[in-house]
């Protein structure tokens, strides 16, 4: 019997490890290239409106369409093709505020081999996990102008760096973003950014869900696809919340799982209340002192604890798997004792 019993422990201690260190993974061996380019440097060289034509037909070659929508759409200066684009990109480089901002970009990403690096262990890790998702093959940086922070295409991820100067830079705090965005604005969360665009844009798709629950389980699915490409990262990171902003929310899961129970809305299809709970916000509405987008922290809850549950469940199997009442299954947050 006590033979018997101590089998059990052990059985019973191993499982628990295979679940704690389902995301622990070797990534060593695996083959992985990421080309970066530094658009900002290139562009800002510039010296005239006739280099500047010249550096434009450089990037087209470089960037495709990625430079065509950066060009077109963030410094909205028309099409990389039109005859007086020299002039247009002249106007943008030559600007005395978007000189500053270079300059701070330079100073703040001088080197930029530590988030390079980064990346690279980021996408082995979805390599990994998700071996027949596609990989980027290039990341091209960029001053958008404070228009987009990650942008991905099917094989090219862009950032634009002054989004990530830092809450205190001197240009930032003169730009009008929302104090809670500008909070943000910070190189800390580039890596989750990174990966929460590629994973969105190239893996998971936009969410089409039509209820509350089936947001909850999109998000919970990309959170956990993004836990899993940066095991090291911490948590409050892979969510975009301050580490006040992540406490409170595992302080208070219980709490919100019950008031959306009491409210009826895990099958709501109610746009207003998915909004409320899945949209960047400064807080969720209707839930004192939360940060927002709780039902996405909600969310990557209920589907880390049906990878909890089913430790043989890999996260490919997670991301097809489309049996959402399996994954609620398993769901049961605790009080708070």
């Amino acid at each position: 019997m006590k033979r018997r019993l101590s089998v059990l422990i052990l059985l019973s201690f191993v499982v628990q490890s295979c679940t704690l260190d389902k995301l622990d993974v070797d990534v060593s061996d695996i083959d992985l290239n990421l080309e970066v380019e530094r658009f900002e440097k290139e562009m800002f060289e510039g010296q005239s409106p006739q280099e500047m034509t010249r550096i434009n037909k450089e990037l087209i070659e470089k960037g495709g369409e990625l430079y065509e929508f950066y060009v077109y759409d963030m410094l909205r200066s028309g099409s990389v093709f039109d005859d007086s684009i020299g002039h247009y990109l002249w106007y943008f480089v030559s600007d005395s505020m978007m000189r500053m901002v270079n300059d701070d970009i330079q100073t703040q990403f001088v080197d930029f081999d530590l988030i390079e690096e980064q990346l690279i262990d980021l996408f082995k890790h979805q390599k990994y996990h998700l071996p027949n998702a596609p990989v980027p093959s290039k990341i091209i940086t960029y001053n958008s102008a404070f228009s987009y922070g990650v942008i991905s295409t099917d094989s090219v991820i862009g950032i634009g760096l002054e989004m990530y100067l830092g809450p205190e830079n001197r240009i930032l705090k003169e730009v009008r973003f929302p104090v809670y965005m500008k909070d943000k604005m910070s190189r800390e969360y580039l890596a989750s950014d990174v990966a929460h665009s590629w994973i969105a844009t190239n893996v998971l798709g936009d969410d089409k869900g039509e209820t509350f629950l089936s947001s909850m389980i999109y998000y919970g699915k990309l959170m956990y696809t993004l836990e899993a490409m940066m095991p090291d990262v911490e948590e409050n990171r892979v969510i975009r919340y301050t580490t006040e902003e992540y406490e409170y929310a595992a302080a208070s899961e219980y709490n919100i799982w019950q008031y959306l129970v009491d409210m009826n809305w895990i099958y709501s299809i109610d746009m207003k209340v998915k909004l409320r709970f899945f949209e960047e916000a400064p807080t969720t509405v209707g839930i004192e002192e939360s940060p927002g987008r709780i039902g996405q922290f909600m969310g990557w809850q209920m589907v880390r604890a049906y990878m909890d549950a089913n430790p043989e469940v890999t996260v490919e199997e997670l991301v097809n798997e489309e049996n959402e009442s399996k994954i609620l299954k398993a769901y049961k947050p605790k009080e708070n004792e």
